[in-house]
């Protein structure tokens, strides 16, 4: 287990002592051994929905980059479009950290062992029509793999939620992953827990979303909370960002209208708060 530095980021907006904690993992030497893990491309997401409203959307999120960047977050409320009934999830409890090299290399080592390619794409209960749902989504070396899971998970499925389970902040779980009864041992320390602080979790998501331009789920994260604290301004300037990120993706579902529907920028201008 490794030990973590930290570096407190502040909400400007929040009088209170609350925050929001990026977490660098401590290592006296980043030189590793050649390693094809992780591969440049790497990303993996869990994402936990309740069955029990199909148009809700995710209530906890657990997502990790190559480069060792992990968000956990959950959300109690959205934001939505009346007109389509589109939501997004508020993030406002959340935790940012950084795995070691180490660490991220193993995660990504472990779930491919555990077959997550040869997954059927539809695990546990298919008759299960109520309680929580998963999304887990696989990127690695140019393939994607999404499998959704609800109901009681066992083999190989469960065996996967156990390794992203021993990378949570302490207390923390997916409902799913809970069920099962695979064993949990934690691999980390130092891992903060979530801060439940909107403001912070917002200048947060802005600042991974400026050191990540073209990921449009960062700056939608940003934009969703934004919306929800009633910053239209930012929000605004949230959405332009998005709208760049995304230019080439929403050209192409113009000129291709088989494809699968993308999110549009009216929708997410009907989200944005009220002037003032």
């Amino acid at each position: 287990m490794r030990a973590a530095h930290q570096r407190t980021l502040r909400s400007s907006a929040s009088p209170v002592a609350a925050s929001l904690l990026l977490v660098l993992g401590a290592c006296t030497s980043s030189a590793l051994p050649e390693s094809i893990w992780p591969p440049a491309d790497f990303e993996l997401v869990v994402e936990e929905r309740d069955l029990d409203d199909p148009a809700a959307a995710a209530v906890r999120r657990f997502r990790a980059l190559a480069d060792g960047v992990v968000t956990y977050a959950t959300a109690a409320r959205t934001v939505a479009d009346a007109a389509t009934g589109t939501a997004l999830p508020v993030y406002e409890r959340a935790s940012v950290y950084r795995l070691v090299p180490t660490s991220v290399r193993a995660l990504a080592r472990r779930i491919d062992r555990c077959g997550i390619l040869e997954l059927d794409r539809v695990q546990g209960e298919r008759g299960a029509l109520s309680g929580p749902s998963l999304a887990l989504t696989w990127r690695a070396f140019g393939q994607e793999r999404v499998i959704t899971a609800r109901g009681r998970l066992h083999g190989a499925m469960a065996d996967v939620l156990a390794v992203v389970a021993s990378h949570l902040p302490e207390g923390e779980g997916f409902a799913l992953q809970q069920a099962t009864g695979r064993p949990v041992v934690p691999v980390l320390r130092g891992v903060p827990a979530p801060s439940a602080d909107a403001a912070a979790a917002l200048q947060v998501f802005r600042q991974l979303a400026a050191e990540r331009p073209d990921d449009d789920g960062l700056t939608l994260d940003a934009f969703a909370l934004a919306c929800a604290l009633g910053q239209r301004s930012e929000a605004e300037e949230l959405l332009r960002g998005w709208l760049e990120a995304t230019a080439g993706r929403r050209r192409q579902q113009q000129m291709f209208p088989e494809q699968e529907p993308q999110l549009e920028a009216a929708i997410l201008e009907r989200m944005l708060p009220p002037t003032h």
